[in-house]
């Protein structure tokens, strides 16, 4: 698995998900949002992108802190 940024190599969080999984947690906490909109945010703050195959991971705990952080910006 390597970063979607070009880096030096780290060791891949234990918490990886893909975009999908993340929009359907924030469902289930009743703050949706889509997965469109997670990726477009991940990749506008910065957030490391792990790629694995076609698919592209992120950290929940860094999307949380995204999420809560434009659900903050919104009230």
């Amino acid at each position: 698995m390597k970063p979607l940024q070009h880096a030096a190599p780290s060791v891949p969080p234990d918490d990886l998900v893909d975009f999908v999984t993340a929009a359907q947690f924030f469902d289930a906490t009743g703050h949706p949002v889509s997965h469109s909109t997670l990726r477009r945010d991940a990749l506008a703050a910065g957030v490391k992108i792990w790629v694995q195959g076609r698919r592209h991971l992120v950290s929940l705990s860094d999307v949380l802190v995204l999420h809560g952080d434009r659900q903050a910006a919104e009230v």
